[in-house]
């Protein structure tokens, strides 16, 4: 299998990319059992047994590897810990490394490259590991991603912007710069040297998120609306916010980066209530989020981007590599000094079971990468009437 890493190429070079969830479950089980379990969920999805090439040209392919070296491990060690130490130790995609698991002091973590897949995607494992926990069959998953080609119709960049991209295409061949996993490295270690990543989650249960709803239905809102608009109230300025979105057009449960994304900016208006505010937010998210061409213009844009291109704006905004081209086009994407205020992931009320047999998933917790493009990331997840909500941030 060959597979081109296209929409999605701005992850690779991405120098603070693992998506982590931690899960709770009713019992302790052994770590061998789990460490079994946790084999076989990911011999189950293609993604998981594949690995990464940068060829000459530049263009990059998930390719299918015999030997992965996807790993779990028995610690004591806390979530903050454990993010703390793993993000900032490359997982190596070109000998098939898209995710880690623990049987850690916090419950079960899981951390996976963003380009063995989304949100979503870490659910659609876990309850694959659940399963295989309970020792149920499972059947082998594909891999899906979104290219420019499957991109629904409707989402046609405008003139001006195909223009843009003939023009810094053309521009970057001047500049052209094939980067090689040795400059990934080097990217890594120039971005981490002073750098810690903080995480603070917040858990509310039944009684408080009940009420939270209760709220968000009073003012004719969505909880989303209702916690960006929270969530920006203090803030005075016009905030960048940007929010992930399901780009699955199928409702497929496979692995692979499927996600795409909005922004809008926004001031908190204090001379009119809360409710007000919430509902001015929920407008503007409705207006792009119902508009194909905002909604997968980004994925579109960045797809068509000379890839190399899209590398070098990861690598210039770890401070590895810059040029004329790609820091004047990272300083007009978000990559450079102004990126996302804030940016949210709301998987909302899990769309997997919580219980396997004997085996139940009390909460998760979701906490999302602290992409180039952003510095408060938020991630939101329920399950069993427990919404935890995690923000992520790099210190330094």
């Amino acid at each position: 299998m060959r597979y081109r890493i296209e929409t999605e190429r701005g992850d690779l070079f991405d120098t603070s990319i693992i998506i982590s969830m931690l899960v709770r479950i009713s019992e302790d089980v052994p770590f061998g059992q789990m460490k079994a379990a946790f084999e076989k969920a990911c011999r189950v999805h293609e993604v998981l047994n594949t690995k990464v090439v940068i060829e000459s040209s530049g263009e990059a392919y998930y390719v299918t590897s015999d030997e992965t070296h996807n790993g779990f491990e028995d610690t004591d060690k806390s979530i903050q810990e454990l993010i703390d130490l793993n993000e900032r130790k490359r997982f190596h995609i070109e000998d098939g490394e898209f995710i880690r698991g623990f049987k850690s002091a916090d419950g079960i973590l899981f951390m996976m490259h963003h380009l063995g897949g989304d949100g979503k995607s870490l659910l659609y494992f876990i309850e694959t590991f659940m399963r295989c926990l309970n020792g149920e069959a499972v059947d082998p998953v594909p891999f899906r991603n979104i290219t420019v080609e499957n991109i629904p119709e409707g989402s046609e960049l405008s003139s001006l912007y195909e223009m843009l991209l003939k023009y810094w295409n053309k521009k970057w061949k001047k500049e052209k710069k094939v980067f090689s996993f040795e400059d990934m490295d080097k990217a890594y270690e120039c971005n981490w040297k002073d750098h810690k990543s903080l995480i603070d989650i917040k858990r509310y249960e039944k009684a408080e998120l009940d009420g939270m709803h209760k709220k968000a239905k009073e003012a004719g809102v969505t909880i989303t609306s209702y916690l960006i608009t929270d969530m920006i109230k203090n803030m005075d300025i016009k905030a960048d916010i940007g929010l992930a979105v399901d780009g699955r057009t199928d409702g497929n449960r496979s692995m692979g980066n499927q996600a795409t994304g909005i922004s809008f900016q926004y001031r908190y208006n204090k001379s009119v209530s809360f409710e007000e505010n919430a509902r001015k937010i929920q407008k503007l998210m409705k207006r792009k989020l119902e508009d194909k061409r905002r909604l997968y213009l980004v994925l579109l844009f960045m797809g068509k981007l000379d890839p190399t291109l899209v590398d070098a704006l990861s690598l210039e905004h770890a401070g590895y590599f810059s040029s004329k081209l790609s820091k004047k086009v990272a300083e007009l994407l978000g990559y450079g000094s102004k990126v996302k205020d804030i940016s949210l992931t709301n998987l909302t009320r899990v769309d997997i079971p919580t219980v396997y047999g004997d085996h139940k998933i009390e909460e998760l917790v979701f906490v999302p990468p602290v992409v180039s493009y952003g510095k408060n990331i938020i991630g939101i997840v329920t399950a069993n009437d427990v919404m935890n909500i995690a923000v992520h941030k790099i210190s330094g």
